[in-house]
């Protein structure tokens, strides 16, 4: 158990000394001991904190009395969601986070002389041990064990423009291993399914994503505890197409689909935003039989925006939309009439002069979605995706990246929001992680790692453009896979955006969390790029070192609010 400490003694310091209030009970009700700045002016609170399971946090808030502050006759209470916690009589108050959920804390302090009493309250989220983390999906003899590392924060001081304040930092000092015995078989890879983000908790939504473990039986699993809910073919409800065996999926609140063995999307129509399971496979293939090579995951954070998903047909290799267009009203319902276009395929069209999208003579490698906004506001975020493609003659590597817009008859490229850039020769690819919010990627090549910077600044003013970076010495072993936690933050809360977060594992079991530290000019180009250790570090046991013959990691993002703003 970790302990935050916000020790701040409880001040009351001296004010107006005249005119305080008389001691033999005749009050001068006029003379009303307020509190300086205002009857809300506690400082040493936050608004809201954001705990983990098992954690402890103590409240100290402090304020300064305008009379009567010499030695003030006080009493203090306590409220947990609106209960009076008897026992907790003190300046001081330790929350424990025994059980995950939200809770409003309050303090009241009372003059006892005049019997004014002012309260300030403060939310305290607290979130599950594996609702957000780095998880490691690994085969041992053909099982499937699942392992988890959990992000912590610890303060620190730092000085930034001459101005010296608290700011957090990510820590990894808790490992869990093998948390969900006999998960299954013949692991294969992992996927987050975000949920319906809830941003004004109008709906009372409490588990924000589910974690998709592919292998011989594929599981989704409940986000904050890690526990079965499904298995994906039972949402089919007894009609499970022949030898079905799934191969890649895309998941939002509004929609699932699956890409089977065979080419076809089965397609499942959510009927509610707040049940990950509220809906049914249709058995038969999506847009009348079409084939399909690749179908990749969409981040939908919005309804307006973020509103299709990404697809490649096999037959002419065209990079296609597929709408995701269902929305909730005045409950977590999908509404039937935002969803009556819903798992409608349409060509990309370029308002170029050039298709960008149509018959790729290269092969597609991967396409990751990277929503975004230049203020970094989900609700708002447009759907862009970084796509990787190889020329097969060459091994010459080639990213594209492109934001797109959908209606209810068609998907378009946005105009002016599409770029593209040779990589060059990439002789042994093992992988790439994103960073949409940063728009830069790293990619493995054998047991070298390598940045790349694209796209273009807040403004589209400046666009990036450079070459493959190397990224830190070369590594012990080959690169399995690799994952990024794309932190960005509230620039005006917090002074300076955070390093992005990359997790690397290798071919001996090895994974390791590294901060990406990027050296920038004036106009946001990067001008050097090294890596900083963060896991293993001091604390990290031998055994905690490796984890057998891994097969995927990932970042499990949890509430789908942490992608654009990291919520310490």
């Amino acid at each position: 158990m970790r302990k935050l400490g916000i020790y701040v003694v409880m001040a009351i310091f001296a004010g107006v000394v005249s005119g305080c209030l008389d001691d033999d009970n005749n009050y001068n009700y006029k003379q009303i001991n307020w509190l300086q700045g205002g009857d809300f002016n506690f400082e040493n609170i936050n608004s809201e904190y954001n705990l983990i399971e098992g954690d402890e946090l103590v409240l100290a808030p402090t304020f300064k009395f305008t009379i009567d502050s010499i030695t003030p006759d006080v009493s203090y209470e306590w409220y947990i969601n609106k209960q009076l916690q008897a026992n907790e009589t003190s300046a001081t108050y330790t929350f424990k986070a025994d059980k995950s959920g939200q809770y409003q804390v309050t303090f009241a302090v009372r003059d006892n002389k005049s019997g004014v009493q002012f309260g300030k309250s403060t939310i305290i989220n607290v979130m599950s041990m594996y609702q957000r983390g780095w998880t490691i999906l690994s085969d041992e003899n053909g099982r499937s064990v699942l392992h988890f590392i959990v992000p912590t924060t610890q303060h620190y001081q730092v000085t930034y423009n001459g101005e010296t304040f608290t700011r957090d930092s990510l820590v990894y000092h808790i490992v869990k291993r093998n948390v969900v015995p006999n998960l299954g078989s013949n692991p294969k890879g992992l996927m987050n399914n975000i949920g319906y983000i809830d941003y004004n908790h109008m709906y009372g939504i409490s588990t924000y994503d589910e974690l998709v473990v592919k292998q011989d039986r594929w599981v989704e699993l409940n986000g904050n505890t890690l526990e079965r809910e499904v298995y994906t073919d039972e949402e089919f409800r007894g009609d499970i197409p022949a030898d079905f065996s799934p191969v890649e999926a895309a998941m939002t609140y509004s929609c699932k689909a699956l890409l089977d063995k065979n080419g076809l999307i089965y397609w499942e129509q959510k009927a509610d935003a707040a049940d990950f399971h509220a809906g049914t496979y249709l058995s038969i293939g999506l847009n009348n039989q079409t084939r399909f090579s690749r179908l990749f995951q969409a981040y939908k954070f919005n309804s307006y925006n973020t509103n299709m998903i990404l697809a490649l047909t096999k037959e002419d290799n065209s990079l296609v939309g597929i709408l995701d267009m269902g929305n909730v009203g005045e409950s977590s319902a999908i509404t039937e009439m935002s969803s009556s276009s819903s798992g409608n395929v349409y060509n990309i069209t370029d308002p170029s002069d050039e298709d960008h999208f149509s018959n790729i003579e290269k092969t597609v490698v991967d396409a990751l979605p990277a929503p975004y906004d230049d203020r970094n506001d989900f609700t708002v975020a447009d759907p862009f995706w970084t796509v990787l493609l190889k020329d097969e003659a060459t091994s010459a590597y080639e990213l594209r990246y492109f934001g797109l817009e959908a209606y209810s008859r068609s998907v378009s490229c946005m105009e002016g929001w599409y770029y593209e850039a040779s990589l060059g020769v990439i002789n042994d690819y093992r992988g790439m992680a994103n960073f949409g919010n940063k728009r830069y990627v790293v990619i493995a090549d054998g047991n070298q790692l390598y940045y790349y910077q694209y796209g273009w600044d807040a403004y589209g003013d400046v666009e990036y453009r450079g070459e493959l970076m190397p990224l830190g010495e070369p590594l012990p072993a080959a690169v399995k896979t690799l994952s990024g936690m794309d932190v960005t933050t509230n620039l005006y809360k917090q002074k300076y955006p955070y390093d992005g977060q990359l997790g690397v594992a290798l071919e001996d079991g090895s994974f390791f969390i590294y901060s990406v530290v990027e050296e920038k000019s004036e106009n946001g180009t990067c001008t050097s790029v090294s890596l900083k250790q963060q896991f293993p570090n001091e604390t990290t046991s031998e055994e905690n070192k490796k984890f057998d013959k891994i097969v995927d990691v990932l970042y499990k993002l949890g509430s789908g609010d942490d992608y654009m703003s990291f919520a310490f």
